[in-house]
């Protein structure tokens, strides 16, 4: 039974939770930053070989492992991610009641400085699959800036529901609601003296 409204996916938070650690850790093969070669390369994110060199067996849960469809896209979640993460050079971020970084809020505070930047978060909006949406995303996090943060993790997470028979429209629902309530709040506070967006 899918999750409602109200209730998280759990299968997702797995994602978003061993996402996260993965990009936290420096320690280990499961270490996300020591296979940055392994991400860069021009491999599918759904390549079973990926997922072997990334220790993703860490995303079954003790006592319960997953199935192998849900495995299957779970891993694949993590694994176009993290290569989006490793091939942009951008920063890892979780989100926290002080600062959303999830992508939508993100984008919407760079749209500001990068031009271009809303019109292709915009395109990106009318992708329905995880291949569409992996090639809307390249080019937009390969212009921001250096001070650019994201929640990776999250990221994953949304990849996970997005390959779902509903999920797509929920996930591209909920960047457009971050981005737009984002850009309602920093429309109303002055760009800084330098020009650039407040670090996300």
């Amino acid at each position: 039974m899918s999750p409602g409204p109200d209730q998280p996916d759990q299968v997702a938070e797995r994602v978003r939770s061993v996402a996260h650690t993965m990009l936290s850790s420096k320690q280990g093969r499961w270490s996300l930053p020591r296979n940055r070669a392994a991400l860069r390369r021009d491999l599918p994110p759904d390549e079973p070989g990926l997922w072997m060199a990334l220790d993703l067996y860490r995303l079954h849960p003790d006592g319960a492992p997953l199935d192998a469809p849900t495995f299957a896209r779970a891993a694949t979640a993590v694994a176009a991610a993290a290569q989006l993460w490793a091939r942009a050079g951008i920063t890892h971020r979780a989100t926290s009641p002080d600062r959303d970084t999830t992508l939508g809020a993100a984008l919407a505070r760079i749209s500001r400085f990068v031009p271009g930047a809303e019109e292709g978060f915009t395109r990106l909006l009318k992708s329905s699959t995880l291949d569409e949406v992996r090639a809307g995303l390249r080019p937009l996090l390969h212009r921001a800036p250096a001070d650019f943060r994201l929640d990776v993790s999250a990221l994953a997470a949304d990849f996970y529901v997005l390959q779902s028979p509903a999920g797509s429209r929920a996930v591209r629902q909920r960047w457009a609601h971050g981005f737009t309530e984002t850009l309602a709040r920093s429309r109303r506070t002055p760009a800084s003296a330098h020009g650039k967006a407040d670090p996300s």
